[in-house]
């Protein structure tokens, strides 16, 4: 009977662990086709939901044969937080009601499910052989998403968008000359973020290499991966990769190489017309308020206020950070405004904000952006506690994650990447696979 008992668990930790696998694999490589919609909602039910749920029942049936079980230090803060959530939903259900309570609960469970895989990535890492295994793994994925993305510049294969709710309903499209491109499962946006995560690794692994033979062909991936990240073109995630270079650089001591990486960022920056006319606009838009700023006062000085004759000319514009400005920052305020302590809960502000601390803000308040934070402070505090104690793969794994960690935080500044199903979902997997260096 214990034979059995023993190759039962040895069967299911083998199911476990490539499971898992699947969901690192599928979650960058499957569009975001929608299974099926709740009814009367625009919530859809995806694949990957059915895979997660799925990898949960092994782990329950494993618990349930093994009977042990041990928590990561920062359950706790993702205890805290859920209940916040919880109490967020239920005020803005029973105390507020702005909100349809059906979705607002299946935007409360679909956080909890994102975040859930920390936990199953955690417990499946314990050993460095099954660490390495994952990390490993998740570049290969990488390779598909390049292919992909040259298919879809050059060979017309299908888009599937998420950038708006039409599209959103699993429309196959076609890349337009001019346009950003988009994801194998996603937008834009969702691209670049899932490319800063994997330039991160690329540049872990370099550092890693012991000698230049060895890290030619991680050089040569980042290369690959960063023409297709340009092609993204996002901003703020150009940022996140140089922040993650160098924090990566000042680990392991790669000063050199650190500079290397960042002066072929920027080689490829100063060569795409994309990225050119993105910042450009940025640079209009700033110079033409400072002059409409420091005008009116030399005006005022040197002509009489009579003759002064109001102009206003045509404002350069940014249109992505005017939406921001003008209409999503604003709208999250006053969320704020309205319910303070505990906002207006989960989907009051509609679909996109993009500033993840002021969408926290609006929709679960001032108590719900402060337990989110302490959570971030949690899972920073043991990656900076950590670095030092490891080396080889564990060393590439926590390094990694800091660097991911620092380019998401900052990219979640201006867009809402941790409501982005599968780049928060591969984001809890990796900080789960740091904690499960100091598994026991």
């Amino acid at each position: 009977m214990l034979k059995l008992d023993g190759r039962i668990s040895t069967l299911l930790d083998s199911f476990y662990k490539y499971l898992l696998a699947a969901v690192l694999i599928f979650i960058p490589l499957y569009p975001k086709f929608p299974l099926f919609t709740v009814p009367f909602t625009y919530v859809a039910i995806r694949a990957e939901d059915f895979l997660i749920a799925l990898v949960w029942l092994f782990f329950i049936a494993k618990v349930f044969l093994q009977r042990k079980i041990t928590f990561p230090k920062v359950t706790l803060q993702f205890a805290v937080f859920f209940f916040i959530s919880l109490v967020s939903s239920l005020s803005a259900i029973l105390i507020t009601k702005n909100v349809q309570p059906l979705i607002t609960i299946l935007h409360y469970f679909r956080r909890i499910e994102y975040m859930s895989v920390f936990f199953l990535i955690y417990w499946a890492g314990r050993d460095v052989g099954t660490r390495r295994y994952f990390v490993e793994l998740a570049l290969l994925p990488a390779l598909g998403v390049f292919a992909y993305g040259i298919a879809e510049i050059y060979f017309g294969a299908p888009v599937i968008s998420t950038m708006d709710s039409e599209s959103s309903k699993g429309i196959a499209l076609v890349l337009r000359p001019g346009v950003t491109l988009n994801s194998t499962f996603a937008g834009h946006y969702d691209l670049a973020v899932y490319l800063s995560m994997m330039l991160t690794f690329l540049m872990s692994f370099t550092s890693e290499a012991k000698s230049w033979l060895k890290r030619l062909p991680f050089i040569g991936l980042f290369l690959l991966m960063l023409w297709l990240f340009m092609q993204a073109g996002s901003r703020i995630s150009l940022i996140g990769i140089f922040l993650s270079v160098g924090i990566t650089a000042y680990y392991y001591r790669q000063y050199l190489l650190g500079f290397i990486f960042c002066c072929l960022i920027t080689l490829f920056v100063v060569t795409s017309p994309q990225y050119v006319s993105r910042f450009k606009s940025i640079f209009n838009a700033i110079i033409h308020t400072s002059q409409l700023i420091v005008r009116p006062v030399y005006a005022a000085v040197a002509t009489p206020a009579a003759a002064i004759v109001k102009t206003t000319p045509d404002a350069p514009q940014d249109i992505s950070t005017n939406i921001r400005l003008k209409v999503e920052w604003p709208r999250a305020m006053r969320a704020f405004y309205k319910s303070p302590f505990f906002g207006t809960g989960y989907s009051s502000i509609t679909l996109a904000t993009d500033n993840d601390y002021l969408r926290a803000l609006g929709e679960t308040g001032l108590f719900g952006l402060l337990s989110f934070l302490a959570l971030l402070f949690a899972i920073a505090k043991f990656l900076l506690q950590t670095v030092r104690k490891v080396s080889g793969i564990d060393k590439v794994i926590i390094v990694s994650a800091i660097g991911i960690f620092v380019a998401f935080l900052t990219t979640a500044t201006f867009i809402d990447v941790f409501e982005s199903s599968k780049i928060s979902i591969l984001f809890w997997a990796y900080m789960g696979l740091a904690f499960s260096t100091q598994s026991k």
